[in-house]
């Protein structure tokens, strides 16, 4: 009776939390947590980061469009959109309009086009009903000639040179006016590269931002394998919030072929000081550079970076270019399971957790470091719960004295369907393999009881 019980309460927990975050939106803006290691609302409820990146929503969808997208998106347990505000440099939204007065690449950034950001405040506004934040990058840098900043791809300076620092402020100082009004906005600068082609302007950027909507979020998107610390300064005034960007060991595709893993890239900015909360904001994306893609790769990146110590995660798939497709790569099957990520995490304190960088809980079965098929676990501060994410099947060995409690009570968490099925419970406590039955991606659930 105790064991069905056990079973029936973690997938009630489950349901539960998916009924009551549909119910309840985050109240925005949002902040860094007391310690600094993970993002809370105005009410201190802390905020899981799970989001889509539909970079070109602003420039490739309607109103009526984007609503729909942020709906579905919403249903499927995301919870933040990574979106680019003026798209890719010369990009018109569907009705033809540029973002500023001029020809690219003279952007003039003292002219904004009001019937483009009129679009934006619409869907921005409607992100704010729907209880979605929206991390915008306001002018993507472009790691190959198709951005704001360095050259474009005739080698012409680009519009945050050709404006230069002053107007870039300017442009910061309009940018947070205006949208400093939804609560629910975060900002990204940069944009997959690092800031050494326009790095005065960026600042620039960022400090007008600052300056009028300072409860506004900063981060900054750099270029694959670094992160916003690795490219920042520690005490950049601007930079509130760091996010990691790399892909995996063997992978040929991105510009750079060195890419640490997720997990590896993880531990480190844990480790940095200043504390800055962060998160993934960039890997492989679903549905793209063949069986790279895949669901597993998706459901791997987020378990990776989320135990690695991060406060969260980015999803991608075609989408980041809204194909004529869009409504049924909404449905692909990676962004449909990481709804069970969110679940199991929301029925637990899992700002609590702390990354097992020294492996004194799992202590053996993580298969070999630097690959991309690596066990990872993260142990509640105070020893309460801890999870391990397994990519494949294999027996992870755990040292149960780490948990708290004079009992630990075992199951297995299905991260691709969300369903538990209870190992048992364990008083003599030391170290145990624990296996799962069946092949496929899989995560242990260990809690501490009296």
């Amino acid at each position: 009776m105790k064991a069905v019980l056990l079973t029936i309460l973690l997938l009630l927990g489950a349901q539960l939390f998916d009924g009551f975050a549909a119910a309840t939106a985050p109240e925005f803006p949002l902040k860094a947590s007391e310690n600094r290691r993970y993002l809370v609302d105005q009410r201190g409820t802390p905020f899981f980061y799970q989001a889509d990146t539909p970079w070109l929503l602003f420039t490739k969808l309607t109103e009526t469009e984007a609503k729909d997208y942020m709906a579905r998106r919403k249903e499927q347990g995301f919870t933040a959109l990574q979106v680019m505000l003026t798209g890719f440099l010369g990009m018109t939204n569907r009705v033809g309009e540029l973002p500023f007065a001029g020809t690219p690449p003279e952007q003039d950034f003292a002219q904004p086009n009001e019937a483009f950001f009129a679009h934006v405040d619409r869907v921005a506004a409607e992100a704010q009903r729907q209880g979605i934040l929206l991390a915008i990058a306001p002018a993507w840098s472009g790691c190959c000639g198709e951005g704001w900043a360095g050259r474009d791809k005739q080698q012409r300076p680009a519009p945050l040179n050709v404006n230069g620092p002053e107007k870039a402020r300017e442009l910061g100082r309009w940018l947070g006016q205006r949208y400093g009004k939804f609560a629910n906005v975060m900002w990204i600068l940069g944009g997959d590269n690092d800031p050494d082609n326009a790095r005065t302007e960026i600042r620039a950027l960022g400090l007008g931002l600052k300056e009028t909507a300072p409860h506004q979020l900063i981060t900054y998107h750099a270029a694959s394998s670094h992160s916003s610390t690795d490219v920042w300064p520690a005490d950049e005034p601007w930079l509130d919030v760091s996010m990691v960007y790399t892909y995996f060991r063997g992978f040929n595709k991105a510009w750079n072929k060195s890419q640490p893993d997720i997990y590896e890239v993880s531990h480190a900015e844990f480790a940095r000081i200043p504390v800055r909360p962060f998160f993934l904001g960039e890997s492989t994306y679903e549905g793209e550079h063949g069986v790279w893609g895949s669901a597993l790769q998706a459901r791997k990146q987020a378990w990776w970076c989320v135990l690695g110590g991060g406060c969260g995660h980015a999803y991608g798939s075609p989408n980041w270019n809204m194909p004529s497709n869009w409504r049924e790569t909404l449905e692909l099957p990676g962004a449909n399971s990481l709804k069970h990520l969110r679940a199991l995490l929301g029925s637990k304190p899992w700002w609590k957790l702390l990354p097992d960088v020294n492996n004194t809980v799992a202590v053996e079965g993580r298969g070999p470091y630097a690959t991309n098929d690596y066990a990872v676990t993260a142990l509640a501060n105070d020893g309460s719960f801890a999870l391990s994410y397994l990519p494949s099947k294999r027996a992870l060995v755990i040292d149960l004295t780490k948990l708290s409690g004079a009992r630990v009570a075992a199951a297995w968490f299905n991260p691709r369907t969300g369903e538990t099925t209870r190992i048992g419970e364990f008083a003599d406590k030391k170290r145990h393999a624990f296996e799962p039955h069946a092949d496929g991606d899989w995560v242990l659930v260990l809690e501490a009881s009296r």
